[in-house]
């Protein structure tokens, strides 16, 4: 032992009594404070360009270790000049070992310099104690095993490479490592599972600088990478020790050759976990891939859904402690249109298990094939009855789909307290036998095929009681009221119902009706915008009669996708991460004061439906008298996209330049000092409705609204101030 203590301590004369790597360290933290603290958008984009920042930088430290690894074996070991060290009663085991502790020692202080400016930076962006330590510890570990590997790598390089060629063999193997293993094996080949073998971990957990759930959703695939990396580790410094001691006489070679076995079999047994998790990802992936059901983008796009009513669901959504999902769903079903059917059709998902299924109190026989749920009734139906089906099924939601992202590798998912459970993969039973999932025609991946299909479901009342989830739910129907077990949430939905679960924040402005939910690190964010709007609503709640928010609820989370209009039940998906915050304000209090505009596409002629000149007529008069714009200001542009309807239609859909006339009107009327009477004509469009939902939602909607009923409007209103 103290032969080792002796070698240790030279080894770290080496290597601290050099001025140049002592200064390396030194030069490293500095860049990485500079980078934290100088980087652009800092209070709004800092955990993903924190993230993006730190993973540039330690790939290049890696190419440092890289090469301090090769000289730490070159100085002596497999340098031709001090060959006679092998004469010496030092094992090579010994030297190899205390090169290889001093190394990683000295790239110890590299992850605590990233670990501290991540501390440091975060600590100033108001974020809890708890939420810091995560991630710094996150990074340390990440750093720390990225050296590990790579330090032992480059050594064991060294000594199987004698001659100076070893330089350029580890700046491919740093190149292969890092650049190239990411974007041709994993990115491009779609090779997954061979991530763990990536020098730089930071790399490729994919999307996880999304914070939204990130790292928390593959927290077991990291700690088995992990500990294979680990075990990895230990096999090539085995290795490189069972070559050296080829090369002397040596009494121990049985002895080595059983170290390099079990090293061997630690690394296999190390692997085993980690492609047990692989495994069961890619049985459930390759099940749904090799099912004749599940179609292509072609078939799916032709594809018709035959639905029906359902007119109330009571849900109770349980989570066990394994993550497991216990549902019970009873469904009232008028019989309707389904008048003499013998059978009914559900859309459920295969992950979940049927334990009880009953129609008005009694068990019938099903079938449950893939997510097509066949009920068989024990008799016709009646015009006039309501069919109450009783369901009960429990299984595991983790539905991976093969993409290079942490949540964007999974179309629904329940881990601890990471919650995303959209409706479109039929968690409740849907009515119709609707295609859940999507073949990509040219790679082994799944999409959701309702992103393609464009099927709408019939309105249904909702009452879901939740319980056993380890954080608050939020989703697209209202929560009326919280119980000892958990929350209950109602609502009328013609969406897929959604919830979504984390480490998420409320934050609030009193001077705005509305709660915004996001991540730690994008509550500054989220307060600025939410002052901005304020701003905004506060203007529009002055003039605008009873102002009817369509919206109460932001649901601010970075997604990769979230497979959805961006607003639903009064709930605004703000999925895109937040740049621009009066661009986004001015999108979220269009949403509410005005409602969606998604059926815009069917106005075939503006003359014939003004709804959306009128919407933007009332920006223009916000950008008038709040924001002191000129007309000629807002001709040229200065309104943006909330003011296209008037300036910049297309000539096919206003060909008789409808918004351009009455942005004239409005404008005149302004300049004359008329704005009373200009909010006076707007309200009553406002109370008309200014909605433009999609025609299959049309019904029972705002009313088209034509141009010659503006003009009746508008003339009765100025001469009746005329008049007075």
């Amino acid at each position: 032992m103290d032969k080792w203590r002796r070698l240790f301590q030279f080894e770290l004369r080496m290597l601290f009594g050099n001025r140049w790597l002592l200064g390396l360290p030194l030069v490293f933290g500095l860049l990485v404070f500079w980078n934290l603290e100088r980087l652009p958008g800092r209070e709004i984009l800092f955990f993903q360009r924190s993230y993006t920042s730190l993973t540039l930088l330690h790939t290049m430290s890696l190419g440092l270790t890289m090469l301090l690894g090769v000289l730490t074996i070159r100085r002596d070991i497999r340098r031709t000049s001090y060959e006679w060290n092998g004469a010496l009663p030092v094992s090579y085991m010994s030297r190899i070992s205390a090169k290889y502790m001093a190394g990683v020692l000295y790239f110890t202080i590299f992850s605590v310099l990233a670990g501290a400016a991540f501390v440091w930076n975060s600590a100033r962006m108001d974020v809890a104690f708890t939420i810091t330590r995560e991630f710094a510890v996150y990074y340390l570990l990440t750093f720390e095993v990225s050296y590990l590997v790579t330090l032992a790598l480059a050594m064991l390089l060294a000594i199987c490479i004698a001659n100076r060629a070893v330089y350029l063999i580890a700046f491919c193997a740093w190149m292969f490592g890092t650049f190239f293993l990411d974007m041709f094996l994993l990115d491009r080949n779609k090779w997954y599972v061979l991530r763990t073998f990536h020098l730089n971990q930071l790399f490729v957990t994919g999307d996880s600088d999304a914070e939204t759930w990130g790292i928390r959703l593959i927290a077991d695939e990291l700690a088995a990478s992990r500990w294979f990396v680990l075990a990895f580790t230990l096999l090539l410094l085995t290795a490189g020790v069972l070559l050296l001691n080829r090369l002397r006489p040596t009494a121990f070679r049985r002895s080595n050759w059983v170290a390099g076995g079990l090293a061997l079999l630690l690394a296999a047994g190390a692997f085993i976990p980690y492609l047990s998790i692989w495994g069961e990802r890619y049985a459930g992936l390759h099940e749904k891939l090799r099912d004749p059901a599940v179609k292509t983008v072609e078939a799916i796009q032709d594809q018709k859904v035959e639905t029906f009513q359902i007119e109330r669901y009571d849900i109770h959504l349980q989570r066990e402690s394994d993550d497991r999902l216990k549902i019970k769903t009873a469904l009232q079903i008028p019989a309707g249109q389904l008048t003499g059917r013998g059978e009914l059709l559900f859309t459920l998902n295969r992950t979940f298990h049927i334990e009880r299924l009953a129609v008005s109190g009694s068990p019938v026989p099903f079938t449950h094939e893939g997510e097509k749920l066949t009920v068989q009734l024990s008799a016709p139906l009646t015009a006039d009855e309501t069919v109450q089906v009783e369901m009960e099924y429990t299984g595991k939601v983790m539905d991976y789909v093969a993409q290079n992202y942490t949540e964007g590798s999974y179309l629904a998912f329940v881990k601890g307290e990471n919650v995303f459970l959209p409706g479109y993969v039929a968690w409740y039973p849907l009515p119709g036998d609707f295609p859940v999932y999507m073949k990509n025609s040219y790679e082994d991946s799944l999409q959701v095929a309702a992103d393609y299909g464009g099927w709408r479901l019939p309105p249904a009342i909702f009452r879901i009681s939740t319980s056993g989830f380890a954080s608050k739910l939020y989703g697209n129907l209202e929560q009326k009221e919280q119980t000892r077990e958990g929350q209950v949430f109602e609502g009328k939905s013609t969406a897929f119902v959604r919830f979504y679960s984390g480490e998420f924040e409320e934050v609030s402005n009193p001077k705005l009706p509305v709660r915004l939910v996001t991540t730690p690190y994008d509550v500054k964010t989220a307060e600025k915008l939410l002052e901005v709007w304020a701003g905004e609503y506060v203007y529009f709640a002055g003039w605008v009669n009873h102002l009817d928010p369509k919206l109460d609820q932001v649901l601010m989370l970075s997604m990769n996708n979230n497979h959805s209009l961006e607003m639903e039940n009064k709930t605004y998906y703000l999925i895109w991460l937040v740049s621009e915050v009066e661009y986004f304000a001015d999108q979220l209090m269009n949403s509410m004061l005005l409602g969606t505009s998604e059926g815009q596409m069917d106005i075939l002629k503006a003359s014939e439906d003004v709804r959306p000149q009128l919407r933007a007529l009332m920006w223009y008069m916000y950008y008038r008298e709040y924001k002191g714009y000129t007309a000629d200001d807002l001709k040229q542009g200065s309104g943006g996209g909330l003011l296209y309807n008037l300036f910049d239609p297309s000539e096919d859909a206003d060909p008789d330049h409808v918004g351009l006339r009455m942005a004239a009107q409005v404008a005149g009327a302004l300049d004359e000092g008329k704005n009373k009477q200009v909010k006076e004509v707007l309200n009553h469009f406002y109370a008309l409705g200014l909605e433009i939902p999609n025609q299959a939602d049309a019904e029972g909607g705002p009313r088209p609204i034509p141009y010659d009923e503006w003009e009746r409007e508008w003339k009765r209103v100025m001469h009746d101030a005329v008049a007075n």
